[in-house]
């Protein structure tokens, strides 16, 4: 099992509930968790390096899933989330899609101009809402849920668009773009929906930019948790297996993490994460 040791009470009681929940079935429980991030991170590449991981219990939100992923993804290990983070769009993206079927979701490969690699679980995103993670992350545990409101209350002072280079399959767009989003599936930011297409096993890469607009044309995709779903002028979307954004500078944020800025590449890989299931704990 990966957890948060340092996880607030609510969501330590969830895991506990979890922990119970498999103990009864006849699991026995290795727990992986560490006091810090980096030996928590160690202990789950130490164990998946030896063969000793049979099925990966993730307790936790976006962020664990994010850190888990770079050591699973291709591996064929079974996976079980269970979201009891603060935004948990990936578990419940995957839970709307699959229900309590398991299912081989596709992940989001991305390299830099060096050829190193990483990976991402649902959405990519950089621009306006990239900053309100950004101010999210430094933000007490106290919000709670509405901690991505509170961050774009706080944020939008600083609101500014950015002149984005990219090919989507090798084909070149230019968007100047307040949101820009590559999704895997539909979720981020606790709900806001910047890929409303997007499936987890569709094989596809889906954008959405949000352009042309000033801070009150962003406000309504952002306070709706709709972003990028309406049919609107100021709304640019494709879809491919290969998305490279060539201008440099652009910061992203992937599953709620930094993953670094442009230019970067971001490739579908299908069927590179094997989930067994999404399990509901009490809250």
């Amino acid at each position: 099992m990966l957890h948060n040791s340092t996880a607030g009470q609510r969501s330590q009681k969830r895991t506990r509930d979890a922990i119970t929940t498999f103990r009864a079935g006849g699991e026995r429980i290795v727990d992986l968790a560490r006091s810090t991030q980096k030996e928590t991170t160690a202990a789950l590449e130490t164990a998946v390096e030896r063969g000793e991981v049979e099925h990966l219990v993730i307790a936790g939100g976006d962020g664990l899933v994010h850190l888990a992923v770079q050591h699973l993804a291709i591996s064929d290990i079974p996976v079980t989330l269970v979201p009891t983070g603060t935004g948990n769009d990936f578990a419940k993206a995957i839970h709307e899609h699959a229900g309590g079927d398991s299912v081989h979701a596709d992940l989001i490969m991305i390299t830099e101009t060096d050829g190193s690699r990483s990976w991402a679980a649902s959405v990519a995103i950089a621009g306006f809402p990239a900053e309100i993670n950004a101010r999210a992350n430094t933000m007490s545990r106290r919000w709670g849920s509405s901690v991505y409101a509170v961050a774009t209350a706080f944020e939008m002072p600083r609101f500014g668009r950015q002149q984005v280079v990219l090919s989507i399959d090798d084909i070149p767009i230019r968007t100047d773009s307040a949101m820009l989003a590559l999704g895997n599936t539909k979720y981020f930011g606790g709900g806001m929906l910047p890929c409303p297409d997007a499936l987890p096993d569709d094989g596809l890469l889906h954008l959405t930019s949000i352009q042309d607009v000033g801070r009150l044309g962003l406000t309504p995709h952002l306070l709706a948790r709709r972003g990028g779903s309406a049919e609107r002028k100021e709304v640019l979307r494709g879809e491919g297996r290969r998305i490279e954004i060539l201008s440099a500078g652009h910061e992203f944020w992937a599953d709620g993490e930094p993953i670094g800025s442009s230019p970067l590449t971001f490739e579908i890989v299908p069927k590179a994460l094997r989930i067994k299931e999404v399990l509901q704990t009490g809250r």
